[in-house]
């Protein structure tokens, strides 16, 4: 309380200044039509920008919500597309019903990347997703556009993952068109591209072709959209094409990305 009053004593004569500018412009706007005005003016923009500013963070807010929220309906929805074809490439025997043998080995964690290489010789990112979320090594991760690496270190929150620019990748893909397959790998050309090799001389290859996951593996669901083939050639007498593959996906730019369990048990190797 003494503080209080010492202070006021101290600065009395600025306190009383600044008292009575305020009872003088209340005076002027109360009485003085074209002064009310401006400063009724003056007064609502300002408070309409502040509006504008709650507002602005407000809808930040709720759109990162929404962001969230439609990278999970994303997840399931990917979930479920993934084991509907794995169940259609099954023969459904007629006395069964379609539901009856559909089948779900497959299902979806989405998560952020947090930090991401991609100018190094073996490249990894990590996501903010661990054990705890059921994160496991060997799963594969996929983006909106394409496939990102495989996870190959899980913490309790978080976890990395050799991204598909590591020498140490090798993904099975194949040509969509006619389902030749190959070995897709990186020798750092650059975060573009990645090679698939092995592809037998006597497949027909055409510039533009679609690259797609071939489904041989427990990694990545089949037909998961990798590229297009920009060259392609033989090296002297071989009997194999080596194909050129323009990533769909930036992998410079992962952000929201999905990781893949599959769940299959009776198929998954020991």
């Amino acid at each position: 309380m003494n503080n209080l009053l010492q202070f006021v004593i101290r600065y009395s004569a600025f306190l009383l200044f600044l008292l009575l500018e305020v009872v003088a412009l209340l005076l002027v706007v109360r009485y003085n039509e074209n002064q009310k005005s401006i400063f009724a003016h003056s007064s609502s923009k300002l408070s309409g920008n502040l509006y504008k500013m709650a507002d602005d963070a407000i809808q930040y807010n709720r759109l990162q919500q929404t962001a969230d929220s439609l990278a999970g309906q994303n997840a399931q929805l990917k979930e479920k597309i993934f084991n509907l074809e794995r169940s259609l490439q099954r023969l459904v025997p007629a006395d069964k019903p379609l539901d009856s043998c559909l089948l779900e080995p497959y299902k979806i964690i989405e998560a952020q990347v947090i930090s991401n290489s991609i100018n190094q010789r073996n490249n990894h990112f990590t996501i903010d997703r661990g054990w705890k979320d059921g994160i496991k090594t060997g799963m594969g991760v996929i983006s909106p556009h394409g496939i990102a690496g495989i996870v190959d270190q899980v913490g309790e929150q978080y976890s990395t993952a050799i991204s598909v620019l590591n020498t140490a990748a090798r993904i099975s893909a194949a040509i969509k068109r006619n389902e030749y397959f190959g070995s897709l790998i990186w020798k750092e050309i650059d975060p573009a591209h990645m090679l698939l090799e092995d592809i037998p001389r006597q497949a027909d290859i055409k510039v533009g072709d679609t690259i797609v996951t071939s489904g041989f593996s427990f990694i990545f669901p089949k037909g998961i959209f990798i590229g297009t083939v920009d060259r392609f050639w033989t090296v002297g007498g071989s009997n194999y094409y080596t194909l050129e593959v323009r990533l769909h996906e930036d992998i410079a730019r992962l952000d929201r990305v999905y990781i893949v369990e599959f769940t299959d048990d009776e198929l998954t190797p020991e």
